[in-house]
């Protein structure tokens, strides 16, 4: 079987970029850009000689969902904002950029995924004491980690009939009445999906290796 069409992962790759911006939706930390603010002292880590403070972790602990921060710990917290610096950094040095063009129709998209206006969103970040610009900045810093991936991790994979008919064995499809050739596409798709996912582990996996980080402590 040749090279397959992308438009699972299409949205795949889609729904993980949306999850980091909710996820990141008030950071912006010491290194990146935007309107400076003031920092407590206490550092949690550094990454590559960058300061990782306790407020940001904490500001970042906050944008979780009751129920997540309910499986989540500040040690957890810390280490997405450590990986996301070591995408960022790498995306700099990399002399990635993104266009004003490209942050405005991913600020377009981020309105429409999350279905809120923009004066919602402002009412949002006033209530937590940021501004919309800050967003944007951290909007920039998110396209700069997204343009890495896609410039260091593949989107196509050649996956094998054998590959195909395992999965489509494995899964019940026969069982529920789905022909093979009904469900081979989306087999496909989803098994590239997953390769790519697991090639960007790996990436992200490489460069944490290779990074100098040092971990002060985790805020209480």
């Amino acid at each position: 079987m040749g090279k397959t069409t992308l438009g699972l992962v299409a949205v795949v790759v889609l729904a993980v970029v949306i999850a980091a911006i909710i996820g990141s939706l008030l950071f912006i930390n010491n290194s990146g850009e935007g309107e400076p603010r003031l920092q407590s002292r206490e550092v949690a880590a550094l990454v590559n000689g960058a300061s990782i403070y306790f407020d940001d972790v904490n500001e970042e602990y906050l944008t979780l969902a009751p129920e997540q921060e309910a499986a989540t710990t500040k040690a957890d917290a810390l280490s997405f904002i450590i990986e996301r610096e070591i995408l960022y950094q790498e995306a700099v040095k990399t002399g990635l950029k993104a266009t004003k063009e490209e942050l405005q129709l991913q600020y377009q998209e981020f309105l429409s995924a999350t279905n809120i206006t923009e004066a919602g969103l402002e009412e949002q970040l006033a209530g937590r004491n940021s501004t919309l610009e800050r967003f944007k900045a951290m909007l920039n810093k998110q396209l700069l980690i997204n343009k890495l991936l896609d410039k260091k991790v593949p989107s196509r994979f050649i996956i094998k009939n054998d590959d195909i008919e395992a999965f489509y064995n494995a899964s019940g499809f026969a069982s529920r009445g789905i022909a093979f050739e009904q469900a081979e596409q989306a087999i496909v798709e989803l098994l590239t999906a997953q390769r790519q996912k697991t090639a960007r582990e790996s990436y992200i996996e490489r460069l944490k290796e290779n990074a100098d980080v040092i971990v002060v402590a985790v805020p209480p």
